[in-house]
């Protein structure tokens, strides 16, 4: 029986409406973009795959932003030590901080979004805790980036922004004893999460310390300036102060400020910091210091141009310097993938106070300062 005369139709709230969004031209005309699923789950996957920054890992952590390098695709699980493999997980990725990451990506439009996934997943943290071997996932790593072209210490250099020699076994260590630990992130990725999912992700994070359960939500917009990609993450909140990195406690700004004995330096530093956040640049703490990461439209990642420290830092031949501008990732390999302009601008940073009484040459291999 349809509704009275003077009934309004009932309309079901929790059905997702598609969104706009608008691209301001040049001339001051809006075009609007208009919300479009993905047509294949596979597109979505690949896109995180080629670009887990889509996973907006600054909503994660604001003070300090996820980083991760892709270990694979269809990362195998098996139910026994030893085992075949039984699952296949869409993504595995690892963090700056050596943590897990464990990743499926589904269209909203799947019926698995709403419950299978739950189990689905922690079925595969379940056993990958116990099953997974580091060596077979380093070689893995190792043999992913092989196959693009890229070499892997240089793709791992980036991710820890390391300044110097790059103790590669270490990192892997810190994974094996993540993963024993079962010290996770567990990651539900869509281009929409609906509230069902939303609502267990909330509770799971509440409820399980040693692991962060996350959604994240990933909309694609269309329109004549091209396709627009909008992330967002979901659940932080359910957990505040909730961080699988507690035991690797960071400095912050006015510690770091305080650590620094000379009047004159600390001015400088400050400075420095206060032009990088006018510039919209990104502030990646340490445990002692802070390196300075700045976006640009001709490469889709941050890169690395600035290292700032409290006192003279005493190792390798960047020893007895506070600060160092240069490039973070100074390999042929890496270069080579640059737009020219842009790799001219970093030459040209990294030599830029060469000539002066207060500046020398730092660079160490890998790097340029």
């Amino acid at each position: 029986m349809g509704p009275g005369l003077n009934e309004a139709p009932s309309f079901d709230w929790r059905r997702r409406l598609p969104e706009n969004i608008y691209h301001q031209t040049d001339q001051g005309h809006l075009e609007p973009m208009v919300e479009e699923a993905f047509a294949l789950e596979d597109t979505l996957q690949e896109l995180v795959a080629h670009h887990p920054e889509l996973l907006s890992g600054e909503q994660m952590d604001p003070n300090d932003p996820r980083r991760w390098i892709l270990v694979g695709r269809e990362q195998g699980i098996a139910d026994i030590v030893g085992g075949g493999h039984r699952w296949a997980l869409d993504h595995l990725l690892i963090d700056q901080d050596a943590i897990p990451t464990l990743v499926e990506a589904k269209r909203s439009a799947s019926s698995e979004i709403r419950r299978s996934i739950i189990g689905q997943m922690m079925e595969y943290a379940a056993h990958a805790t116990r099953t997974w071997n580091v060596g077979d996932i380093r070689q893995a790593f190792e043999n992913s980036m092989g196959a693009e072209g890229r070499d892997p210490d240089d793709v791992l250099a980036d991710l820890l922004q390391t300044y110097g020699e790059l103790d590669a076994n270490e990192f892997w260590q810190r994974v094996e004893t993540n993963l024993r630990a079962a010290r996770l992130r567990l990651l539900f990725v869509a281009d929409g999460i609906p509230d069902e999912l939303t609502r267990v992700v909330e509770f799971m994070n509440e409820q399980m310390p040693g692991i962060e359960v996350l959604a994240v939500e990933i909309k694609q917009f269309r329109g004549t300036a091209g396709r627009t990609l909008v992330p967002r993450v979901i659940g932080r909140t359910a957990a505040p102060g909730k961080s699988l990195t507690s035991g690797r406690r960071r400095t912050n700004r006015d510690e770091f400020l305080n650590r620094i004995p000379s009047t004159v330096v600390k001015q400088a530093a400050n400075r420095l910091l206060d032009v990088a956040i006018e510039c919209g640049a990104q502030l990646s703490w340490g445990n002692v210091g802070v390196s300075i990461r700045c976006r640009t439209s001709a490469w889709p990642r941050p890169l690395t141009v600035a290292w700032l420290f409290p006192t003279p830092a005493p190792h390798g031949s960047a020893g007895n310097t506070n600060f160092r501008f240069g490039a973070g990732n100074w390999t042929p390999e890496f270069f080579t993938k640059l737009p020219e302009n842009l790799r001219d601008l970093l030459e040209s940073w990294g030599s830029l106070p060469q000539g002066h009484s207060f500046a020398w040459d730092v660079s160490a291999p890998g790097h340029k300062a």
